[in-house]
């Protein structure tokens, strides 16, 4: 068997990545890379890790120190977001809502900077078609970038619908 191992990595609960990557650890996968939609991991000894997503846009040295005193190593350093994998009798951790709101706002930011982008590319790809008769290359490109934006468009809007109801949630809390 290999030393690494390349899993899907999409999914549309943070909770429910967190859990896969829990359920591979038992089996001596650890996370070791994330590559847009999929996870790299690599090969170790069996043993039951707990993985936590953080939102914190300022995660400095001294904010890695704390939580490896707490028995959580960061394996993922993000803008606004890390990973971090501790042993099972790791001290479990404390996030808030509103740093998991400024992380979805920033996720829905930068989707709908990519959809715009995708978007004018697109009819960029289109008045080309126009001026350039009977080019399939064109034409596959064309459909690929709409093709893109439209699924950009419909990730904002899931975004823009995670981000409400983590206002709902806050405030049914109250």
């Amino acid at each position: 068997m290999g030393k690494y191992k390349l899993i899907n990595g999409f999914t549309l609960s943070n909770d429910k990545c967190m859990k896969k990557l829990e359920k591979y650890s038992e089996e001596g996968w650890y996370f070791k890379k994330y590559l847009v939609f999929f996870m790299l991991l690599e090969k170790g000894e069996k043993k039951k890790c707990k993985y936590r997503l953080l939102y914190e846009k300022k995660f400095d040295k001294e904010r890695e120190e704390f939580y490896a005193a707490n028995g959580w190593q960061v394996v993922r350093n993000s803008h606004f977001w890390q990973i971090l994998r501790g042993e099972s009798d790791a001290v479990e951790l404390y996030t808030d809502a509103v740093s998991e709101k400024e992380m979805w706002k920033q996720r829905i930011k930068f989707n709908s900077i990519l959809t715009a982008i995708f978007i004018i590319v697109g009819i960029l790809f289109n008045f080309a078609s126009i001026y350039i008769n009977d080019d399939e290359f064109v034409d596959f490109i064309r459909g690929m970038v709409f093709g893109a934006g439209f699924t950009m468009v419909v990730i904002t809007i899931y975004f823009c619908f995670k981000y409400q109801s983590l206002d709902k949630k806050s405030y049914n809390e109250k």
